[in-house]
């Protein structure tokens, strides 16, 4: 109860965090909403969905004879999020989280950022779980389980069709890990996928 406790304090301060005013992204507004598949070991098949809130942008625009403009972006931004994954014979996993993360988009349209987060994760064991209770006698236990503490770093790369054909979305695949803590003696590294599609608000 303590890790979920430290973690919801974290989720929440750093949601409050406020940028100063950049003339490429709306401040005190969310960014937009993102629907993913997320996995689990790649094959552990889950959900994830969040919303984007922007910290500080740069845009870049350089015009060139003869040819477009040449338009780069780049946004630092925290996420809020929420997903379950099924992993099958073993356990359910459900959590909620917070990233901070970098993101730079070319000329092109295609992008590419970077994911930090912490959170709390919530497992439930599959199948039948039994106890033994000090006077010997086995009980059945319901919604057995543990919590963890959920750290992730992710890598990303995708692309946004507001650039050239005015569409306010994105598409994206970022690979990635999250380390479960406690896991057994220590902890565990479990490797994850995530592809999915953002909304832009704002565009």
């Amino acid at each position: 109860m303590s890790r979920f406790i430290l973690a919801a304090i974290f989720i929440i301060s750093v949601s409050q965090v406020k940028a100063q005013d950049s003339p490429a992204v709306h401040q005190n507004k969310i960014n937009g909403l993102n629907v993913s598949y997320f996995a689990e070991y790649y094959t552990h098949y889950g959900i994830k969905a969040g919303v984007e809130y922007p910290l500080w942008s740069k845009e870049k625009i350089k015009t060139r004879r003869n040819t477009k403009d040449i338009h780069k972006t780049k946004l630092l931004f925290v996420t809020g999020n929420v997903g379950c994954y099924v992993h099958e014979r073993n356990h359910t996993g459900l959590f909620v989280n917070t990233e901070i993360g970098y993101r730079k988009t070319c000329n092109k349209g295609i992008r590419y950022e970077s994911h930090l987060g912490v959170g709390y994760l919530h497992t439930f064991l599959q199948g039948d779980t039994y106890r033994v209770n000090d006077d010997g006698s086995v009980e059945r236990e319901k919604s057995a389980g543990q919590s963890n503490l959920m750290a992730s770093l992710s890598f990303g790369t995708g692309y946004d069709f507001s650039y050239y054909y005015h569409k306010p979305f994105s598409v994206y695949i970022k690979p990635g890990f999250f380390i479960q803590y406690p896991y057994n003696t220590i902890a565990a590294i479990r490797p994850t996928i995530d592809m999915g599609i953002f909304y832009y608000f704002n565009r």
